[in-house]
């Protein structure tokens, strides 16, 4: 196999030479029988990245019925990404595009015959997670390259909300039976009733979380999630302060921003909680021993809040690039239940939004915007 530059990927043929390799293709009908068999969004590529031919599967999944039109487009182009509109040469080309899954697989296949891996679209539709697949093949003596993608999103989606909830759920589990033995054990009776009180509200903390799972599990709709509640900003500050308490090395580690006020919001607690736990979370494990995670909110739209947490620590430019992209983390790969989970959360269920800012010179702030429910 002959390797290439990766600026070669940047080249495209002109629409004469992308029909002649489209009728090259079309006229082995051994090919196309094989291409239309398979039942997976399957895709001919010239060298240069470009589509030259589609089976009937990524006609139907595109809900087209004549490649023609689309010949020339990049994969990224073709499902709409919006990466590949962020520079003239188009996917590929744009600086998230090199940790890209698909990129990479297209140029392995490209240098060494095959390539495979996972990626996430930024489509106009949402993000889709896409398993993708090269091969290089020849035909006429001429080398193309076979690519297929299955949308694997709601297999993402369901193990990413079962390792969030079932985790969050099995700590108040634990919760609760240390405190079920701290009572039968008889010897803390002058705090009988402050014990009591701790069980019986962890005990509704472990009914909502289930409740909550419940519904995200079984609303095949997914548009909303019900049950919004009061919440107010300051004790959601000190509700996080008390579970955070085993990461502060010293008193001031966490701190309220000096710009939060006092205020209420209507959300889902729940969800709002396993949003700012994780921003937290993943503050504190970014951070120094002697550094400082910083809480902010503040109103935001009608009864709605805007909610930060920030540390001095700075993502370098790869961490950034993947930071929403997927079940991403820094950690091991079975760590950490990663970014992707707040944007899930966030956007999907309770209609907002989160970004972030991360420099040299001012640190990482995560931003949720979350606007009033009920």
């Amino acid at each position: 196999m002959n390797q290439i530059n990766t600026r070669q990927l940047f080249v495209r043929k002109s629409q004469e030479m992308l029909l002649k390799d489209y009728e090259l293709v079309k006229s082995n009908s051994l090919a196309v029988s094989i291409l239309n068999a398979i039942p997976i969004a399957t895709m001919i590529l010239n060298q240069q990245n470009q589509l030259i031919y589609g089976n009937q599967a990524l006609l139907d999944l595109l809900e087209i019925t004549d490649v023609k039109p689309y010949l020339g487009f990049k994969p990224g182009e073709l499902l709409g990404c919006a990466n590949s509109r962020y520079s003239p040469e188009g996917c590929g080309s744009s600086p998230a595009c090199k940790v890209c899954g698909t990129f990479k697989a297209i140029n392995d296949c490209i240098n060494f015959g095959s390539g495979d891996g996972e990626c996430t679209i930024n489509s106009s539709i949402g993000p889709l997670n896409l398993s993708v697949s090269s091969k290089s093949i020849e035909l006429d003596n001429q080398e193309f390259i076979l690519f297929s993608f299955q949308d694997i999103s709601n297999e993402k989606k369901r193990v990413l909300l079962e390792r969030i909830f079932y985790h969050d759920i099995l700590n108040t589990a634990h919760n609760i039976s240390g405190m079920t033995e701290l009572l039968s054990s008889g010897e803390f009776e002058d705090s009988h009733e402050q014990f009591l009180g701790m069980l019986m509200k962890s005990s509704t903390k472990l009914i909502d979380e289930i409740n909550t799972h419940r519904l995200i599990t079984y609303d095949n709709q997914l548009d909303h999630v019900s049950n919004p509640v009061d919440i107010n900003s300051i004790e959601l500050f000190y509700e996080m302060t008390v579970e955070f308490k085993s990461f502060m090395v010293r008193s001031d580690a966490f701190v309220l921003d000096n710009r939060s006020e006092d205020f209420n919001f209507t959300a889902n607690k729940v969800l709002i909680k396993r949003v700012v736990t994780n921003m937290i979370k993943n503050a504190f494990e970014a951070e120094k021993v002697d550094g400082q995670v910083t809480f902010g909110i503040i109103p935001c739209q009608q009864k709605g809040a805007m909610i930060w947490v920030h540390n001095p620590s700075y993502m370098n430019e790869d961490i950034q690039l993947q930071i929403f992209n997927r079940s991403f983390s820094t950690k091991a790969a079975d760590r950490g239940l990663g970014t992707y989970s707040m944007k899930i959360l966030t956007e999907k269920y309770l209609k907002g939004k989160i970004y972030f800012t991360s420099k040299p010179e001012t640190g990482t702030s995560f931003i949720i915007e979350i606007p009033g429910q009920g």
